[in-house]
């Protein structure tokens, strides 16, 4: 007998970011520059909000 996981698909989302704000997340320093990891984490924060309250609006 086999058995196969299956996994739900994941859900994507896209999210525009500058190669600053994009290096930045993997751990690249810009010492003179420390809101491109700020704005890079805000732009994905609010991207993953948008998408929570669509889904939660469609359940509705």
């Amino acid at each position: 007998m086999t058995y196969e996981a299956q996994q739900p698909q994941e859900k994507k989302i896209l999210v525009e970011l500058t190669l600053n704000e994009a290096l930045s997340l993997t751990g690249t320093r810009f010492p003179q520059n420390h809101r491109l990891e700020v704005d890079a984490i805000h732009k994905i924060k609010k991207q993953l909000n948008e998408q929570l309250i669509d889904k939660r609006n469609s359940l509705q």
